[in-house]
């Protein structure tokens, strides 16, 4: 019997409740790791010294861009350098599809670290200028837009009634204070700069616990990072760098970035949308209607995604490349299962128990499976999951 007709068997086991989840997880993972101790342990070998290469060659080209950036310290070639690491990251992902599951999360981490200024030092000969803004008088449903650049972006509620933002401007030019445009009017805070180049503007931002109408907060090359805000539109918009949101609250809740990590824990939102590219995604203890999670060269990974305010259905569209995808539900909830998913040189498991399988089809590389709990129409609670790869694997686990 081919590893392929065992996997089905032991899936049909799981359908009829013959096995647990737990039990059809260890055989799976048993007659797969059979299935690798077939390989050729030589083959296998020069795999891993081939991709061990080719990491240690992104590394040895990483230093020598930081040795060159000693000369030069302009912002266009700062962004130029970060494209060009990335396109030759991106490159050595595709080159090793075989190993790439691990990869992508290598690569992540390297652009993370290559675009911290403070590892260049690339502003830190300029006179950082402090300038705080202070907004008193602070009602629900007014609007908080934020642009910072070359740095970073912390939001964090306090107890007073008031929005404090810290600015920390970095710059060649003696007035760089005047480089911030703060306005404020009755509905609306806003916090921009009028000068692009060879500049770096920092956020740290503290709000009252007051719902907003909207937040909106948008950098490049600079972490994000939100804690317990509230409003009815919120968005985190970065580049080469990682967006960290924990207990926001939200109907709308956007999230993007590139070359970086977004981490979402414990978020309430009825919309939940995350497009990024060659970003690992990792999505913990939410609350949500619908959930839209799309990268490249990264892997997807959700935990503990529950009901949104009574809504009856959660509903989860997932996609990636070269990377994995798995959702652990933790599920002790009695809710209708249906899943679609299609991946190319990779694996698809679903661990639920009483689960019809509609289609699988398994041609050349590619693996298709569609699935349903038995009688899902006569469930009052449903969780409807698209997932979609390649090179990589797709797991559910109820």
């Amino acid at each position: 019997m081919s590893i392929s007709e065992e996997r089905i068997l032991i899936l049909k086991m799981l359908e009829e409740g013959k096995i647990t989840s737990d039990e059809a997880a260890k055989l799976l993972e048993a007659i797969e790791g059979g299935g690798k101790k077939d390989e050729d342990e030589g083959v296998k070998k020069q795999k891993k010294i081939n991709f061990n290469d080719e990491v240690s060659k992104v590394k040895d080209r990483l230093n020598e861009w930081k040795k060159e950036f000693k000369k030069n310290y302009s912002q266009k070639d700062f962004d130029r350098a970060v494209e060009e690491f990335t396109k030759r990251a991106e490159k050595v992902g595709k080159n090793l599809a075989y190993t790439t599951i691990g990869f992508a999360d290598k690569i992540v981490d390297f652009v993370s670290s290559f675009v911290d200024t403070n590892s260049f030092n690339v502003f830190g000969k300029y006179k950082a200028t402090d300038k705080v803004f202070e907004v008193d008088n602070v009602t629900e449903g007014m609007e908080l837009y934020v642009e910072a650049i070359n740095g970073h972006i912390l939001v964090k509620k306090h107890t007073d009634s008031k929005i404090v933002i810290r600015s920390i401007v970095k710059s060649p030019e003696e007035n760089a204070e005047e480089i911030l445009d703060f306005g404020q009017n009755e509905g609306a805070v806003s916090i921009k700069y009028n000068k692009i180049g060879n500049i770096s503007i920092s956020h740290e931002i503290f709000l009252p616990a007051v719902k907003f109408k909207s937040i909106k907060l948008f950098t490049k090359n600079g972490k994000i990072y939100v804690e317990d805000s509230l409003a009815e539109n919120f968005e985190a918009v970065t580049s080469n760098s990682n967006i960290d949101l924990m207990g926001v609250t939200g109907d709308k809740v956007n999230a993007a970035t590139k070359n970086g990590r977004i981490n979402f824990g414990y978020i309430i939102g009825r919309e939940i949308n995350i497009n990024a590219d060659n970003s690992v995604i990792e999505i913990k203890q939410v609350k949500t209607a619908n959930l839209n999670a799309v990268t490249k060269n990264g892997k997807i990974l959700v935990e503990n995604v529950h009901n949104y305010k009574g809504e009856p259905d959660i509903n989860m569209n997932l996609k990636t490349s070269y990377a994995g995808i798995k959702v652990n539900m933790n599920d002790m909830e009695k809710r209708g299962y249906r899943f679609k998913g299609e991946t190319t040189n990779g694996e698809i498991n679903l661990l639920i128990p009483e689960i019809t399988y509609h289609n699988i089809s398994k041609q050349m590389s590619k693996n298709f499976v569609e699935a349903e709990s038995s009688g899902y129409e006569g469930y009052e609670n449903k969780v409807n999951i698209t997932a979609e790869t390649s090179h990589g694997y797709i797991e559910i686990v109820k």
